[in-house]
């Protein structure tokens, strides 16, 4: 027994040093804030009016803030300012955009269901126009096309031009007249449609009766392409490859800079700032003690001081190691949110652009193009999304800064 309670106390000695090492005060040991993170918001006050609502992405992108400075990171009074002032005005704008994004949605959607309707319309007529047209002799039917097909004369090897031709001859047969007449009364009506009306009344009265009577009813207006379809096709192709790169980006700016928040507490524990402060704080409160002593009371047993001078300069002293290191580390916080930013308002810049263009090329010929309408709707999504540009300024304002300590106080010593 009496071996082992020396042992015990031999053990107990030994871990003495470095308990007394572990439980070493430091003053400013908890002053790196307990609650930072690299994701969530930046507080958020009272009174704080929004900005103009964007009705575009062009408009969210054109009124997107700058990135806070350095300076205004560094104190919670400096960043108070800045979110009044600028990012929460913004970002109640962001806010009010994507309650409108559904109205909008829907509007957009109603009109192409509009389209689609009237199209749908259109291609109904055209069927029962071209049964019109086959019964009476003047095109070929379902079943001659699909003769053509499985005897070879008009396969999809052939150009368009080639399978025109192809049907030129066809046409021509069942309007009774030659192939090379067909194309020219074919020219001439894509030209001058009262012309080549004139021509047939003079020279193919019969057939101009025919076609008349089997047309009769129907509407003469051809749907004809729209030169700006391509384009609107392009668009819609840009956009898919710009959603993928705002995803991509996204999710790579949120995954890779999660551990600094970790790296700038030990990087601040380690510093030649804090541990000047903590000889400076140290040795302040021993003064403090001493200069307490020479206090007199009031009658209630109580008395309240103001610091001497010395407390303030020495207080002076620590703020601006503590302005040192907060604006070195800041330095590094906004690196993330640059990068973030590089990335996802680059990509909504290009969006931006593309969405001026589809406005642009819409007020050029029919505004209910169906291509347009659709691009719209994509646009609409991105409205949906904006938050994701105010991510990199958000996260800037959640840089850790370590709080100033006040410079002048009074002193409270006694009862009570």
């Amino acid at each position: 027994m009496k071996r082992i309670l020396v042992s015990a106390i031999a053990c107990i000695l030994l871990a003495l040093p470095s308990m007394a090492q572990e439980e070493t005060y430091r003053p400013t040991q908890n002053w790196f804030p307990a609650d930072a993170t690299a994701a969530g918001s930046f507080e958020r006050f009272e009174g704080v009016k929004a900005a103009p609502t964007p009705r575009t992405v062009a408009e969210a992108v054109a009124a997107l803030p700058a990135l806070p400075t350095v300076e205004q990171l560094c104190t919670s009074q400096a960043k108070e300012a800045a979110i009044r002032s600028t990012y929460q005005p913004y970002y109640i704008a962001i806010e009010q955009a994507l309650m409108l994004v559904e109205k909008d949605h829907a509007a957009i959607q109603a009109r192409m269901d509009a389209v689609n309707k009237k199209q749908a319309q259109r291609n109904q007529q055209a069927v029962q126009q071209y049964q019109s047209n086959v019964n009476a002799g003047l095109m070929p039917s379902q079943q001659e096309m699909m003769a053509l097909y499985m005897s070879g004369e008009i396969n999809e090897k052939m150009s368009e031009e080639q399978m025109m031709d192809v049907m030129a001859g066809k046409f021509a047969e069942k309007w009774g007249i030659s192939k090379q007449e067909y194309l020219k009364i074919i020219g001439m009506a894509q030209s001058n449609p009262k012309q080549a009306e004139a021509y047939m009344k003079s020279n193919h009265p019969q057939l101009y009766n025919r076609l008349y009577a089997a047309n009769s009813g129907y509407s003469t207006q051809d749907d004809k392409e729209d030169p700006r379809d391509v384009r609107f096709h392009e668009i819609n192709d840009e956009l898919d490859a710009l959603q993928e790169q705002l995803s991509a980006a996204n999710n790579s700016y949120g995954s890779t800079d999660v551990r600094i928040v970790d790296q700038l507490n030990a990087e601040w524990l380690k510093s030649d700032e804090s541990h000047q402060i903590d000889a400076i704080e140290t040795a302040l409160w021993e003064r403090v003690e001493k200069w307490e002593s020479t206090l007199q009371l009031n009658e209630y047993g109580y008395a309240d001081v103001p610091f001497p001078a010395w407390w303030t300069a020495e207080r002076k002293k620590e703020n601006a190691l503590i302005d040192k290191w907060n604006s070195r580390a800041a330095v590094r916080w906004l690196k993330m949110a640059q990068d973030g930013e590089k990335q996802i308002k680059g990509i909504y810049e290009k969006i931006a652009a593309l969405e001026t263009e589809n406005e642009q090329l819409g007020k050029q010929g029919d505004t209910e193009n169906i291509l347009y309408l659709m691009n719209k709707l994509r646009f609409c999504t991105f409205m949906g999304q904006l938050l994701l540009l105010t991510r990199p300024f958000n996260d800037a304002l959640l840089f850790p800064c370590i709080d100033r300590l006040e410079e002048t106080q009074v002193y409270h010593v006694g009862k009570g």
